[in-house]
């Protein structure tokens, strides 16, 4: 695209097909023309986030740079967004959801809508903790074919404390349908407001629609120094436009969540719940007592098994420090364990590790709580 500030009519030229490489390229010149230069720099604004947007894609058959000039009286100003990324995996065999990976980090470490990157975030790029999710209809006639791929990158510090990322605490979900930028839909913008963040670690104050049609999260208390969404619905097979249907409010919802899971079973303890991290707050004082409590005892007997069943060498030299760092990461790892929905229902782990009972003792029990049973009125 070639756009320059002068008078004369727009118009679309269409480029002629080059060959280079056994690939055959073609596109489509563009030249608009303004005469406000106010409604020029909007403009500018404009087509550089959406190009951006196109760039998070990273589309298999798509390659695009973007060339700025806008000379006048003030002086020139140049905007050139170039088609490189630091991430060296992407090749033509990488699927659509890596490629949104790959993108959605860029888009994640730059500054903004400017065409400049954080050189110290760069340089940390694999610190970034990612969440892919991804859902598709099969079964219902209406949108068969249609697949929803979701994405998360968040970082959790910035690498400079004067790095625009610190204090992030909204975030633009990108949202793209067919792989076009375009505005989330109603239902889609339900979803991500219906979510529960909370069990993932997320605090959502509120949210809003701006008015390109970009969905906005707000975030309370953000732990992590930065949050980037996407979200990309997509056919998997060729259908005319009558055929398209809009994002599919329960794969968008299976997505996201799949995302999230991700994100959780990947970095352990690093997306506790609100509630779980509530409780991990605790562990260091209890455990500071369960340690003092056993040191304390007199019975060295006692303090011998303790140290058994923590995993400890049962030693009289073993300090209080250890003992208590053992008992919290037994504590901690507990919490991690049981702060998903689906672990609630199943039996809890022990803090210490006791020896089976053999199997008559467990049968013993069992007739004992069978007569327990019988003489309960």
């Amino acid at each position: 695209m070639f756009l320059e500030d002068i008078s004369s009519s727009a118009r679309f030229s269409k480029l002629a097909t080059t060959y280079k490489n056994y690939t055959t390229f073609s596109g489509t010149e563009v030249c608009l023309c303004l005469s406000n230069e106010a409604d020029l720099g909007e403009f500018i604004l404009w087509l550089v986030d959406f190009v951006r947007k196109i760039l998070v894609l990273k589309a298999a058959n798509l390659a695009i740079e973007l060339a700025i000039e806008q000379p006048s009286s003030a002086g020139s100003r140049n905007v050139c967004l170039p088609c490189d990324s630091d991430d060296a995996h992407i090749s033509i065999t990488t699927s659509s959801i890596e490629r949104l990976v790959s993108g959605l980090k860029d888009y994640a470490l730059s500054h903004g809508n400017t065409c400049e990157k954080c050189d110290a975030c760069c340089m940390n790029r694999d610190r970034l903790k990612i969440g892919t999710g991804t859902a598709k209809n099969v079964g219902r006639r209406k949108s068969k074919g249609l697949l929803v791929e979701a994405v998360i990158v968040v970082a959790p510090t910035a690498s400079d404390l004067s790095c625009w990322m610190v204090n992030c605490s909204s975030t633009q979900v990108l949202h793209f349908e067919d792989f076009v930028p375009s505005p989330i839909s109603q239902s889609s913008f339900s979803v991500l407001m219906s979510m529960d963040w909370q069990s993932y670690g997320f605090k959502l104050k509120g949210g809003f629609m701006d008015d390109e049609g970009n969905a906005v999260l707000q975030w309370d208390n953000l732990t992590f120094a930065r949050v980037d969404i996407a979200v990309h619905t997509y056919h998997g097979v060729a259908v005319q436009e009558w055929q398209r249907s809009e994002p599919d409010r329960y794969l968008v919802k299976k997505a996201l969540k799949s995302a999230l899971n991700h994100l959780k079973a990947d970095h352990a303890g690093g997306f506790l719940s609100c509630h779980g991290r509530k409780i991990r707050e605790y562990v260091p004082d209890l455990a500071q007592s369960i340690a003092g409590l056993i040191l304390s005892s007199n019975d060295q007997e006692f303090r011998d098994e303790c140290a058994v069943l923590l995993g400890l060498v049962s030693d009289q030299d073993i300090s209080e420090e250890a003992v208590e760092a053992c008992i919290g990461d037994k504590m901690a790892r507990i919490i991690e364990m049981n702060d998903t929905k689906e672990n609630v229902e199943e039996n809890l782990p022990y803090l210490f590790e006791c020896e089976k009972l053999d199997e008559d003792s467990k049968q013993l029990d069992e007739e004992d709580g069978e007569e327990d049973m019988a003489y309960d009125f």
